[in-house]
């Protein structure tokens, strides 16, 4: 009779036991599936986020990390229409490209004659639309924020800028109520009007702008939702440089893969190089280090729960393995009797733990792939860090497949282990001794 036959035929002897023990190697197989999805799904869903924030890359003047901290528009490009122009007409990047834009860092104080209150203001200064582009940046397929119900408030009213409202801006909720103004999308009729001071960049008497609120958006961070301004490009670039052409604190590049990241980079120093940009980048995983850390952080809890589980794993096998090698005890020696060799004893208690290896690595994959089903399919929530919309729960148990490889086969391997040390006990009997039991 073939050996895997007979251990097949051996592992069910104790059917009660076998199944107990099958159930425990498909739990911890589905749990480790389960888990390594989710840990997949924190990375493509922090990478997305991270990219929704920063793009995939930011082009500076160089020094700008050094020394445009205090003052970020004193390190302001000057040649952003021309470098713009460069990157979407380059025949290595253009094809790569999704969007490039710019943004323009800008701080000082900002007042609301109409309830005589003012504040301190960080804004950012971009271009209508592109803000829509980049947070719509999801070639993963992940659950849009605006396609969840309990975020319906929060995409209810129109975008923070709009082409044809050069004035307009939008204010944190926080920012809103220090000035007076209610919280929310204001009338076209009687929009709040404020005023934006800010010293230029080479010192000298405030330069003044006057905007007026379309809107207000809470923030995650309350630093941020009680000084932060949305405002069209040409705005601030015209309350930092009145008079001059467009100035932007950092260019802006999103790609349509993040594979490509490298080699955009790459061609991008050449080009600075070749051209004499005087420019710096930072990539997105330097723009955001707290994603990367949580990420990681995500992977040694993963790395944790896994030897936990193994460890747990290898000692049920050995008990059950233990059992039966007892209740066989005169079975072995009779074998042994035979000729059969310490080998031989060991190979075939092996291969009955290959078995319950084996079928509870099936069943946990199956166990596993169903219940990330059930959770893909229902709505769990969550809200992310730094952010301020809720987020849908995914488990990314084929994204990529060697997740479902690699649980079954640690499953599989483990329960080997788990069998071989009671094989190897059982091996070293007497055979006299083994025949009297």
């Amino acid at each position: 009779m073939n050996s895997w036959s007979l251990a097949l035929r051996n592992v069910w002897r104790n059917t009660r036991r076998t199944v107990v023990t099958v159930m425990a190697v498909a739990l911890s197989c589905a749990g480790l599936m389960l888990f390594g999805g989710y840990v997949s799904w924190a990375h493509i869903a922090g990478e997305v986020h991270a990219v929704m924030l920063s793009g995939h890359l930011q082009l500076f003047k160089k020094g700008f990390h050094d020394e445009g901290a205090g003052n970020p528009a004193s390190c302001a490009l000057s040649n952003f229409t021309e470098l713009r122009q460069l990157i979407l007409t380059d025949p290595v990047i253009a094809p790569r490209l999704e969007l490039v834009t710019g943004q323009l860092l800008v701080q000082g104080m900002v007042s609301h004659a109409a309830t005589q209150t003012s504040s301190t203001f960080v804004g950012i200064g971009a271009l209508a639309g592109d803000i829509e582009r980049v947070i719509r940046w999801n070639p993963y397929g992940l659950t849009e924020a605006r396609d969840i119900p309990a975020n319906g408030h929060l995409f209810a009213t129109g975008p923070e800028l709009a082409a044809d409202d050069p004035e307009g801006i939008t204010l944190g909720d926080g920012l809103a109520r220090v000035l007076g103004i209610t919280p929310g999308d204001q009338s076209a009729e009687n929009r709040p009007s404020l005023e934006l001071m800010s010293l230029p960049p080479a010192g000298g008497l405030p330069n003044m702008v006057s905007g007026s609120v379309r809107r207000t958006s809470i923030r995650a961070m309350e630093d941020l939702d009680n000084r932060l301004i949305i405002l069209p490009l040409a705005l601030a670039s015209e309350l930092m440089f009145p008079g001059e052409p467009l100035h932007v604190t950092s260019v802006q590049v999103l790609l349509k893969r993040t594979e490509d990241l490298p080699l955009v980079q790459r061609r991008l120093a050449e080009l600075d190089e070749r051209h004499h940009l005087g420019i710096e980048q930072r990539n997105w995983e330097e723009l955001n280090p707290n994603n990367i850390r949580s990420v990681r952080m995500l992977d040694m809890f993963f790395i944790f729960a896994f030897c936990i589980v193994i460890v747990v794993l290898v000692f049920t096998i050995y008990n059950t393995m233990m059992m039966g090698i007892v209740e066989r005890t005169r079975e072995t020696g009779a074998i042994r009797a035979m000729g059969v060799t310490r080998g031989g004893v060991i190979a075939m208690f092996v291969q009955e733990g290959a078995v319950i290896g084996f079928i509870g690595g099936l069943a946990g994959v199956a166990l596993g792939l169903t219940a990330a089903w059930c959770i893909n399919q229902s709505m769990i929530l969550y809200t992310p860090p730094y952010y301020n919309v809720e987020a849908k729960l995914e488990i990314f148990c084929t994204r990529p497949p060697g997740i479902i490889l690699a649980s079954f086969l640690g499953c599989f391997v483990v329960a080997i282990v788990g069998a071989f040390f009671p094989a190897r006990r059982a091996s070293r009997m007497e055979i006299a001794e083994a025949l009297r039991h």
